[in-house]
């Protein structure tokens, strides 16, 4: 006995290697093969734990697909949602967009924004429209709400329209209620305001602003924004005068072109 013993310790490494051969064999070969090589008693000590094993593992292999599978199909799901959601707010602004109607004397020309630059505010925005639908500089550029600002610079498929947040963008405007006029700038730090407007003028908040037509380049009438608070400073000429721009410059999208219609 202590023979068997002491010959199983000297080899004990050699069994262990042929135990995970005989392993391996049996749990991926199947029973067909083992059976000619080992008798039934052998088959079902060694083959059939690992076959619950190799069972239980292609079970977790095909739960693994198929939990693949559903979240994809999720995914695809979400997506589709998405693009209907898009599609269904896309479709609103555009039966808005259909009432509204240019200025006497100039037709639209429809261009979707794709690129929006500044670094804390919305400065210029570039367009998909240009030199070859017959866009040029200086062109007023509005949307639904109101004025948006003027084309900067063209290129044959593209243009960039200069923002009314931009600092060195004016307009010459006036106080729908009182006529009286003033020129609407931008500060970055505090907004939009109306400059110029002497302690004399009638303003008050609620008044709507919109472009005078003297300058040259935005025609009269466009909406610029709504006055929101008016402050009287002691010995200060000029009132200082906040506006609420009418158009939402961190949301553009579809914008117009107002081109005059030369009349000959």
């Amino acid at each position: 006995m202590n023979k068997i013993s002491n010959l199983f310790t000297r080899h004990f490494r050699n069994f262990h290697f042929i135990f995970i051969i005989l392993t391996i064999v049996v749990l991926f070969a199947g029973e067909k093969m083992i059976n000619p090589f080992l008798n039934q008693a052998v088959a079902t000590v060694f083959y059939s734990p690992f076959s619950k094993m190799k069972n239980s593992f292609l079970e977790l292999k095909s739960v693994s697909e198929d939990n693949a599978l559903l979240s994809q199909a999720l995914i695809d799901v979400s997506m589709k949602i998405s693009f209907y959601e898009e599609a269904s707010l896309e479709n609103e602004r555009l039966r808005t967009i259909l009432g509204f109607h240019p200025p006497q004397n100039y037709t639209l020309e429809p261009a979707k924004v794709i690129s929006i630059s500044g670094e804390y505010t919305p400065i210029t925005a570039t367009i998909n429209k240009g030199s070859n639908d017959s866009i040029w500089i200086d062109q007023p550029v509005i949307n639904q709400q109101g004025l948006v600002g003027r084309v900067s610079s063209v290129s044959p498929d593209f243009s960039v329209v200069q923002l009314l947040t931009d600092p060195s963008n004016r307009v010459a405007a006036r106080v729908v209620a009182s006529r009286e006029m003033g020129i609407v700038k931008y500060n970055t730090n505090s907004g939009m305001y109306l400059d110029n407007f002497p302690i004399q003028g009638d303003i008050a908040v609620n008044d709507k602003i919109i472009s005078s037509g003297l300058g040259g380049v935005y025609p009269a009438g466009l909406t610029v924004g709504t006055v929101t608070e008016v402050i009287k400073e002691e010995l200060e000429p000029f009132y200082k005068v906040k506006i609420l721009p009418a158009s939402n410059f961190y949301s553009l999208e579809e914008i117009f072109i107002l081109r005059e219609i030369i009349i000959e």
